[in-house]
C-alpha cells in the first residue's frame, strides 16, 4: 500500500510539472511559436473564405478525413485514438531546437499506430513525457515571456517571441495570430535592443527601393519581392551560411505569376509543363559560372537566354543576364504574356521592406466556379523604429 502512494504521488508530481506544453520552455531560447489549441485555430481559418471553400464547398477536410479514417479501420483504430493534436510548442536556441507536441490520453497507442502504419519503431530523437511527445534534449526550467502570457490570456490563435543577441544586431519582439471577421491575422513587431540596431533599423528604413511596379512584365496572382538593400552586418547574423552568390545582390528582387492559369489549363484536360512566371534580381555583374545546371544558349528577341532543362529535354528557366539584373521565365520570353496586375497595384506599398502576395480569388474560380475574395498576404515595413511583420487568410 506505501508503495502505490509513493507510486501515485511521482505520477500525480509529473502531472502536475508538465500539465502543459508550456512548462516544457528550456531556460534559454531565441525563438518561441506556441498554438495552445490547434483544432482551435483550424477552426478559425476554416472561417476565412479560403479555408471555408476549401474544407466545406469542396469537401477537401472530409475527403482527408475518409481517407484516414478508412485506413485507421484497416488497422483495428478509429478517429478517436489521434489524440495528439492539442497543443504545439517549437523552442529554438543557439544551438538546439525543441518540439513539443500534445498531449495524448494514450501516448502509446499514438506510438503504436505510427509503428504499425511506418513498419518502424519510434525514432529514438522522440520521447514521449507524460503524455507529450518531445523532440529535443533541453526542456524544463524555463518560462515564458510575459508579454506572451498576456497574449494567451486574450485569447490569441498562437502566439510567437524573437530574442537574437548578437554582436551587431539585438533585438526583441512579439506576435500573435487572431481571428478578425473572417481573416485570420497574424502580426509581430521587432524592437531593436542596443544603439548599432537601431541604427541599422534607420538606415534600412530611410532607404528608398526601385520602383518595381513600373516594370510592364509583373503581373498574376501570385508576387513576392524584397526591396531594400540588407547590411552585412544584417546578413551575418542570419542563422543560416548564406552563399557566396549573395555578395553582388543589389536588394531588389521579385516575381509574380499566373497560378491560376496553370490550374485552368490542367482542369480542361491540356498538359502543364511550364508555369507563367516572370522574375528579376538586381545584381552587380552577374556571370554565367554562378547560374548552376547544365544549360543551352539561344537568341530570343535580340537576347542570349540561357535556357536550364530537364532530364527529358523541357525548357524550364529562360535567363538572361545584364550588367545590373538577371532576369528570368518560366516559358519562353516570346511567349510569356503579363497577368492582370490589379491585385498586386491593390496591394504593394513602396514602403514594404519584403512581401509575398497570392490572390485565391481565380483559382476558386477556375476550379468550383465560385466568386469569393480570398487571398494570402505577408509584408514586412518599418515604422516608429520598429520592424512589423504581418500575414492575412481572407
Amino acid at each position: 500500500m506505501k508503495k502505490l502512494t509513493v507510486l501515485f504521488g511521482v505520477f500525480l508530481f509529473g502531472i502536475l510539472l508538465f500539465s502543459n506544453a508550456l512548462d516544457f520552455m528550456p531556460k534559454e531560447y531565441d525563438v518561441v511559436m506556441y498554438i495552445p489549441d490547434i483544432s482551435k485555430l483550424y477552426d478559425a481559418v476554416k472561417q476565412t473564405n479560403a479555408g471555408d471553400i476549401l474544407a466545406n464547398q469542396i469537401g477537401l477536410e472530409q475527403m482527408f478525413t475518409g481517407v484516414i479514417e478508412q485506413q485507421l479501420m484497416m488497422q483495428g483504430y478509429t478517429l478517436d485514438d489521434l489524440d495528439i493534436f492539442k497543443e504545439l510548442l517549437i523552442v529554438a536556441g543557439k544551438e538546439s531546437t525543441l518540439l513539443v507536441l500534445g498531449p495524448s490520453k494514450d501516448p502509446n497507442k499514438i506510438k503504436e499506430l505510427f509503428e504499425n502504419f511506418s513498419g518502424q519503431s519510434l525514432p529514438e530523437e522522440i520521447k514521449i513525457v507524460n503524455g507529450y511527445f518531445v523532440v529535443g534534449e533541453n526542456y524544463g526550467g524555463g518560462t515564458l515571456p510575459q508579454e506572451l502570457k498576456n497574449f494567451l490570456n486574450k485569447g490569441y490563435l498562437a502566439v510567437s517571441y524573437i530574442n537574437t543577441n548578437e554582436e551587431d544586431f539585438k533585438v526583441k519582439g512579439y506576435g500573435y495570430a487572431a481571428l478578425r471577421d473572417n481573416e485570420v491575422e497574424f502580426h509581430q513587431e521587432i524592437v531593436p535592443q542596443d544603439d548599432k540596431t537601431k541604427q541599422l533599423f534607420n538606415d534600412i528604413a530611410s532607404k528608398d527601393g526601385i520602383d518595381i511596379l513600373k516594370d510592364e512584365n509583373i503581373g498574376g496572382d501570385l508576387f513576392g519581392f524584397i526591396n531594400r538593400k540588407l547590411p552585412d552586418s544584417l546578413l551575418k547574423s542570419l542563422p543560416v551560411d548564406l552563399p557566396k552568390v549573395l555578395e553582388g545582390f543589389s536588394g531588389t528582387a521579385y516575381i509574380s505569376g499566373d497560378i491560376s492559369s496553370v490550374l485552368t489549363n490542367a482542369l480542361s484536360g491540356m498538359q502543364v509543363s511550364n508555369v507563367p512566371f516572370y522574375g528579376v534580381v538586381y545584381y552587380n555583374n552577374p556571370s554565367w559560372d554562378m547560374i548552376e545546371g547544365e544549360k543551352r544558349f539561344k537568341n530570343i528577341g535580340g537576347k542570349k537566354y540561357g535556357i536550364v532543362e530537364t532530364e527529358e529535354g523541357t525548357p524550364v528557366l529562360y535567363i538572361n543576364l545584364s550588367n545590373e539584373k538577371i532576369t528570368f521565365y518560366g516559358v519562353s520570353p516570346d511567349e510569356y504574356v503579363a497577368g492582370d496586375k490589379e491585385f498586386i497595384k491593390e496591394n504593394y506599398s513602396s514602403d514594404y521592406v519584403v512581401g509575398l502576395f497570392v490572390n485565391l480569388r481565380p483559382m476558386i474560380f477556375n476550379f468550383i466556379g465560385i466568386d469569393s475574395e480570398s487571398y494570402f498576404k505577408f509584408y514586412g515595413y518599418f515604422k516608429d523604429g520598429k520592424l512589423i511583420e504581418k500575414a492575412l487568410l481572407k
